[in-house]
Order: structure tokens, then C-alpha cells, then sequence
């Protein structure tokens, strides 16, 4: 007997194939892309910035490359500017797990049997992220044995420093389901106490953040706690946006693709744009996150002005800065108030029969998917390769500076600082779609022959 889809054109068949795959949230993916490639960005800028504060500010001289930066205030701004980038990438990344993986957790711990399936979950997230780092790990210790010494290679280098971020990452998600049950039980209690204690520690966080930012200097020991603030701090984004998952789908009354009704979740709330407030609408979000950028540039444009380099320093130190931390939140909602994003699976995936659009994704959404799957591969792979692609980077871009510093002219000294930047973005850009193509055409396949991965 013919199927209906042998019926349909060949067209619609492709078309029906392609809906059938269950494809992402494209401004979901779009905002992972993104980050990945601001993370590229801001790594390729940071021995910049910290040479910037190094050499403070004083006027170009020819010997000194850096100074051809220094000497030039849009440059210097540019540069502080791309500073913002990291710590905005890494809430992100925190924000778009925990806005998805947090709202189903908490739906589900009201149903027997949760604490068991939420056990073999985690079990597999926490051995993805293993296999990731093992993956390249392996990969990266061939390199270095039969390709070319690797700068950084060792175990403390590696895993101690490197991959600090992903074991973060690693232990919040293995804490996620715990965090879940309890905010469940809180929000059904009394959902306006679960906003005032989810503010409260935001602001208690951020406080903090500032007294370390703007008292302390270098590293600390693993032990202090001021270390554990930027883990406190993307604990923080993750339960944040898991609660603006959970207050969007209890807004919009719709819950898992199954079209069950969880707990706590009503069907009353009015779906159409027109009675949307105002904070689920993607225009409001948009129009802040432009004054905040805003604020941020005058903040430091001045102190540019001013040489007040250490300022700038503060504002930014390492995973502590308010400024990037706003700017990720108002990123996340433009993502996922622009269209529905309530009816996903834990990773993001839309439900096939309820959320996808009449026409089939087009080759530029596919490539986006394709490359922001590579999110985690990518925060792996620019951190053990480290002393690989940045030598490699440093050596594309240095003429240019050292050219910026040599001429005499204000006209040649701001093309070649151009030049500077167009490189470090292309270098980063070119990075990411390597390491992104890789990773997806080899150990996502491989993830998945391993049941990792769907």
C-alpha cells in the first residue's frame, strides 16, 4: 500500500523528512553560534587586553607594538570592549542549558520514578562531557607525540586550568536535578517568594562579585572562596534562566510536546503577541540590551579617556562582571521570547508535530544547527589546543600591529590597526568553523554509536 509520503511531491517528501528530525529553536541556535564565536573572539583579543593594562597608556612608539594600540583611544575601547565578550559568552552558555534542562526537571519532579530516570540522565550528560574531553584529549596527546609539540600540553595544564570551566559546567548540571525538585516544591508553595529569593541571590552574588573584583587581583588558590565565585556566579545564570523557562511556559500554558498539562502550569494565560506582557516581549529585551551596551560603552569610553585602565580591569574580571551578565540575560530573552520555545526536549529540540513551521529549514538555518552543535567540542578543543592555535594566531596578527606602531601617520597607523582586528576576527571565525565542522562530522557520530548522544 502507498504511504501518503510516497504520494507527495518530492519536494514536501524532503520537506516531511526534514520536520521530522525534530530541528532546534533557530534563535536559540543562532545565540549558541554566536557564542561560540564571541568566545573565539575574546580569546583571540585577551593577550591584547592584558598586554593594554600591562603597558598602560601611554602614546604609540615604534618598538612597541602594543602601544600602536595604546596610543589609540577607539583601539583601546575596542579592545576593553571585546573584553566583555568572554564572560557574556559563558553566561550564555550556562543560561541556554538551564533554561531548557530546569523547567522540565521541575514539571517532572512531581511524577513517581523521578529521582531514578533523573539519575540515568545525568549519568549520560556528565559521561558526554568525559567522552568530549577524553575524545580530544586523545587527540591532542597524538598531536603532540607525532605532529608538533603542543605549548601547554600536560595534566595540570589540561585539566587543573584549562578545562576549569567545563568541570564547572559538569557539576552544575549534575546538581541540576536536585536544584529542580527543590524549586518545584517552592514555586508550587509560593511563586513570589521563589522570585524574591531567586533576586535576592542574584544580588547577593553580584556583591559579592564587586568586593572580589574591586579588592582583589590575579588568581587564587583553589580553595578560596573567591575562586568559587565565578562557578557561584554561572550556578547562578543556570537556575536564573531555568526559572524564565518555567515562568515563559506557565505564561504561554504550554507545556512538553506531549501536550500534558504539568503541575503548576495553567492553561489560561492568553497566547497571542497582543496580550503578551511586557516581559515576554522580545522588543522590550531588545531595547535594553541597546541601553545597557549603551551604558557600557560610555563607562568605557570614559575611562579610556582617562587612562583609568584599571577600572576596566575590574568591571571585567574574569567571570564577575554584572555588565556581561545583564547583556547575556537580555541576549537570552530576545532568543526565546521571539517565537515559541516552551513545546522542547531538555537539549532544545522543538517537538515535531507542534512547533516547526509549514516550509522546510533552509540551507543557512541547517549550518547554523550544524555549527552550534559544536558548543562543547569548541570550549574543549580551544582549551587544550591552546598552545597550537594561538602561537598560530599571534603570528598572523603581529605584523599588522608592529606595522600600526612603525608608520607616522594617523590615516596609515588606523589602517593598520584594522588590518589588526579584521585578522584576530577572521582567525576567530575560521577557528570556530574548523573545530565546528570536525566536531560534528566526528565525535557527535561517535557520541552517538555510544548512546551518548540522540
Amino acid at each position: 500500500m502507498t504511504q501518503p509520503e510516497e504520494r507527495m511531491p518530492r519536494k514536501e517528501r524532503t520537506s516531511a523528512r526534514i520536520r521530522s528530525k525534530s530541528p532546534r529553536i533557530f534563535a536559540v541556535e543562532m545565540l549558541r553560534l554566536l557564542t561560540i564565536v564571541g568566545i573565539a573572539i575574546f580569546h583571540t583579543f585577551l593577550p591584547a587586553f592584558e598586554s593594554v593594562l600591562g603597558y598602560g597608556p601611554w602614546p604609540t612608539v615604534p618598538n612597541v607594538p602594543i602601544s600602536a594600540v595604546t596610543g589609540t583611544l577607539w583601539a583601546v575601547w575596542l579592545v576593553m570592549m571585546i573584553k566583555f565578550v568572554g564572560a557574556w559568552g559563558n553566561h550564555i552558555f550556562f543560561m541556554i542549558s538551564g533554561y531548557f534542562l530546569i523547567p522540565r526537571m521541575m514539571r517532572d519532579s512531581f511524577e513517581t520514578g523521578y529521582w531514578r530516570r533523573q539519575a540515568g540522565a545525568t549519568v549520560r550528560r556528565v559521561a558526554q562531557v568525559l567522552a568530549t574531553v577524553a575524545f580530544y584529549t586523545l587527540i591532542m596527546l597524538a598531536v603532540d607525540r607525532f605532529v608538533a609539540p603542543v605549548a601547554s600540553a600536560g595534566w595540570k595544564e589540561w585539566f587543573l586550568l584549562g578545562l576549569e570551566f567545563i568541570w564547572i559546567y559538569t557539576l552544575v548540571v549534575a546538581l541540576a536535578p536536585a536544584a529542580a525538585w527543590l524549586l518545584a516544591r517552592i514555586a508550587r508553595w509560593n511563586a513570589t517568594v521563589l522570585v524574591a529569593l531567586a533576586a535576592v541571590a542574584m544580588m547577593l552574588v553580584y556583591a559579592l562579585n564587586a568586593y572580589v573584583a574591586f579588592t582583589s587581583t590575579g588568581s587564587f588558590a583553589l580553595l578560596d572562596w573567591r575562586k568559587w565565585m565565578g562557578a557561584l556566579s554561572y550556578a547562578v545564570s543556570f537556575m536564573l534562566a531555568g526559572l524564565v523557562g518555567h515562568a515563559i511556559r506557565r505564561a504561554r500554558g504550554v507545556v512538553a510536546g506531549d501536550g500534558r498539562e504539568g503541575v503548576g502550569y495553567g492553561r489560561e494565560a492568553g497566547r497571542e503577541k497582543s496580550g503578551r506582557p511586557l516581559w515576554m516581549r522580545a522588543g522590550v529585551w531588545a531595547w535594553t540590551l541597546a541601553a545597557v551596551l549603551a551604558v557600557l560603552s560610555a563607562v568605557v569610553a570614559w575611562a579610556v579617556a582617562k587612562g583609568d585602565y584599571p577600572l576596566m580591569y575590574r568591571l571585567s574580571f574574569k567571570s564577575t562582571s554584572a555588565f556581561s551578565f545583564v547583556l547575556a540575560v537580555c541576549s537570552l530573552m530576545i532568543a526565546v521570547t521571539r517565537g515559541r520555545s516552551d513545546d522542547v526536549r531538555d537539549d532544545g529540540v522543538r517537538d515535531a508535530t507542534t512547533a516547526l513551521p509549514a516550509a522546510a529549514p533552509s540551507h543557512f538555518h541547517n549550518a547554523v544547527q550544524a555549527l552550534a552543535s559544536g558548543i562543547l567540542g569548541f570550549y574543549v578543543v580551544q582549551s587544550l589546543a591552546g598552545g597550537l592555535w594561538k602561537p598560530l594566531c599571534e603570528r598572523a596578527m603581529a605584523p599588522a600591529l608592529a606595522n600600526a606602531a612603525l608608520v607616522g601617520g594617523q590615516a596609515a597607523r588606523f589602517g593598520w590597526l584594522i588590518v589588526w582586528f579584521a585578522l584576530g576576527i577572521a582567525f576567530s571565525v575560521a577557528f570556530v568553523a574548523v573545530v565546528c565542522v570536525c566536531d560534528r562530522c566526528i565525535r557527535q557520530p561517535l557520541l552517538r554509536v555510544l548512546k551518548l548522544s540522540r
